[in-house]
């Protein structure tokens, strides 16, 4: 790919997804290590691309296989993404045909896989003549975590799952009542959602006062499962970059945020400066730092697969194996025992992750209470958080086809324990 042109957009693009996809790179990671170049058109159109790409890569590939004899060899990249690439301008982006094909195939004649740019030539342009429909949805995700989805959600849930996360997601506000914007509707009485195509969050109203910050409905709910906290101490574990300190301190606790990257906690010092709230910022290992203090309340987002959230991070189904599953979900046991050691007699531990994997939600909460014989589980009452999300043990589940006909919202999985 070293002869790719790095300033066109689907140059950059299919460099992009090669970083992600071959090397195994979350999208952040990629761009880190391959800045963007152009002006801000051109930057937009490169994200549009690899979103609208890894969002649809099973049906995309899926679709290729019906025009393609013989599978492309894996070093033969360029091909590869170029081909991705013009079926998404063909099929999603309604981008004209001879624009989508001629330009695409341009990337290939000037890459080390020029000996087949009319082989991509000729599917694209086959495929710009057929203008076929994408195969389902459940095509993204991974043989592997289709069937876990299908073994613990059911073959519908999980088709409606990947549907959800084919589409580009709203964006919701957290914007307690009487608050409104000029576009989208309130979901309840603290998230407003914005449709997919939204006016930039800096200039909608209220920005610069800190009346809002951006957060998923569902991870919204974890915090609202806790109830009257005003003038409690809470410490809150994976605190970066600060949607539930924002609505732990809005709510009145006194807050110490703990997390390990600096540059993260420096993006949670600036979010609680815009919402003018104040919060005890502390950048440190949760496995080494060692509290002053006992805690009324103490969060946990845990660090996960983040399978919950693959519509917003559409990488997260391509780069995330079960042997992450197995080894987060043993890291998630050693930071609740650690964080269970700082809450006070009587207080409460709410663990939460936003992964739709029982190993990092469900059966975590059944080995912590098999081995904490001090902790109950505090059961969820329907009222901030919807009926459906309560499991019948008492955690918090959401899946991303709840809220269906109104966008969905992330999988997320929270529970708490009192300390008896």
């Amino acid at each position: 790919m070293r002869n790719a042109q790095p300033s066109s957009p689907r140059a950059q693009a299919a460099l992009v997804l090669h970083h992600v996809l071959h090397h195994q790179r979350t999208l952040d990671e990629a761009l880190a290590e391959r800045p963007l170049q152009g002006e801000g058109a051109d930057t937009r159109l490169v994200m549009m691309l690899v979103l609208s790409v890894l969002r649809h890569l099973g049906q995309i590939d899926a679709l290729l296989a019906r025009y393609i004899a013989k599978p492309l060899p894996p070093k033969r990249t360029m091909a590869q993404q170029a081909l991705r690439l013009g079926v998404v301008q063909l099929l999603l982006m309604q981008t004209p045909p001879h624009a989508a094909t001629n330009e695409t195939v341009q990337l290939v004649k000037q890459s080390k896989d020029g000996a087949l740019a009319g082989l991509v030539n000729a599917v694209l342009q086959k495929i710009g003549r057929d203008m076929p429909a994408l195969p389902p949805a459940v095509h993204n995700l991974p043989a592997w975590l289709r069937s876990r989805w299908e073994h613990h959600y059911g073959v519908e849930a999980t088709a409606a799952m990947a549907e959800i996360a084919a589409d580009r997601p709203p964006l919701d506000l957290n914007a307690p009542a009487p608050l409104t914007f000029p576009q989208g509707a309130r979901l309840d009485d603290t998230i407003w959602r914005l449709p997919s195509a939204h006016d930039p969050v800096p200039i909608l109203p209220g920005f610069t006062e800190g009346a809002f910050f951006v957060q998923d409905v569902a991870a919204s709910y974890p915090v609202r499962l806790l109830g009257d906290i005003a003038t409690l101490q809470v410490l809150d574990i994976g605190a970066a970059p600060g949607g539930k300190t924002a609505q732990l301190a809005r709510a009145g606790a006194e807050v110490t945020a703990l997390d390990k990257s600096a540059a993260r906690m420096t993006t949670l010092e600036e979010n609680m400066m815009r919402l003018k709230l104040q919060v005890t910022p502390v950048v440190a290992d949760a496995l080494q730092w060692q509290p002053a203090q006992h805690y009324d309340v103490v969060l946990l987002d845990a660090p996960c697969s983040a399978t919950g959230t693959w519509r917003r991070h559409p990488e997260a189904s391509h780069v995330t194996t079960q042997h992450d599953i197995t080894e987060l979900a043993r890291q998630q046991r050693e930071l609740l025992t650690r964080a269970w050691g700082w809450v006070k007699p009587g207080g409460r531990l709410l663990y939460c992750t936003c992964s739709l994997e029982p190993e990092e939600g469900e059966l975590q909460a059944v080995w912590f209470l098999a081995h904490h014989a001090d902790a109950k589980l505090v059961h969820a009452e329907p009222g901030d958080v919807p009926a459906e999300a309560i499991t019948p043990e008492g955690a918090l589940r959401t899946r991303p086809d709840l809220l269906r006909a109104r966008g969905g919202m992330d999988g997320f999985f929270a529970v708490i324990f009192r300390k008896v």
